[in-house]
């Protein structure tokens, strides 16, 4: 029944996966450049609080949905509860936006949350997230999925936040009540996103 004695190579999907999310973060970032641009004052944005913390959000959500997502593509692993993780660096800027609000005047709520460009941020968001969303498809289909909605679910969640990365590249917005209100609900879309269509795209 065995052909070669040569052990099993188990941790080349892994590598793929991490590598897929890398690249796939790269062409999203090329993809909000080319179409959108770079904020005109980039280079000093990234400098201040704010912005890093919209980039920390992403890689944050990103690196622990992307290791259940990985985790999810090989049976007997049971990364089910681990994706709950993520609620870590949400909470965390939800806090931070909490403690922004309540040294604002009240009047000023409204433009902290909502800025200038809320729905341009959720929409892009979504969009640019199907980059890696399909480069997620595509690894799924390598592996052996067992629970195709939790799979989905978390390559939903791992591809807004790679996108969240790179639309920190041109989104002007740089109040942390709109970071904490826009990004976490365009990952939890495209958490719903995900869960509906893996079960769909991904069989075996």
């Amino acid at each position: 029944m065995a052909t070669s004695s040569q052990p099993v190579d188990t941790g080349w999907l892994r590598r793929i996966t991490w590598l897929a999310a890398f690249l796939a973060m790269i062409g999203a970032t090329l993809a909000v450049l080319l179409t959108l641009g770079a904020r005109r004052d980039l280079a000093a944005a990234w400098a201040s609080a704010p912005v890093l913390g919209k980039v920390l959000l992403g890689a944050s959500v990103a690196g622990i949905a992307v290791a259940v997502f990985q985790r999810s593509l090989r049976p007997g692993l049971n990364p089910r509860g681990h994706l709950s993780l993520i609620l870590l660096p949400i909470a965390a800027v939800m806090l931070w936006a909490l403690v922004v609000l309540a040294r604002a005047p009240g009047g000023e709520w409204a433009s902290l949350t909502f800025g200038r460009s809320w729905q341009a941020c959720l929409i892009s968001v979504v969009l640019y997230g199907l980059i890696p969303f399909a480069a997620m498809i595509a690894i799924a289909r390598r592996g052996a999925p067992v629970d195709l909605r939790l799979t989905g679910a978390a390559a939903g969640v791992a591809s807004a936040a790679l996108a969240t990365i790179a639309y920190s590249v041109h989104c002007p917005e740089d109040t942390i009540p709109f970071i904490a209100s826009w990004y976490p609900l365009a990952m939890g879309l495209m958490a719903i996103v995900g869960a509906l269509a893996f079960p769909r795209c991904v069989r075996w």
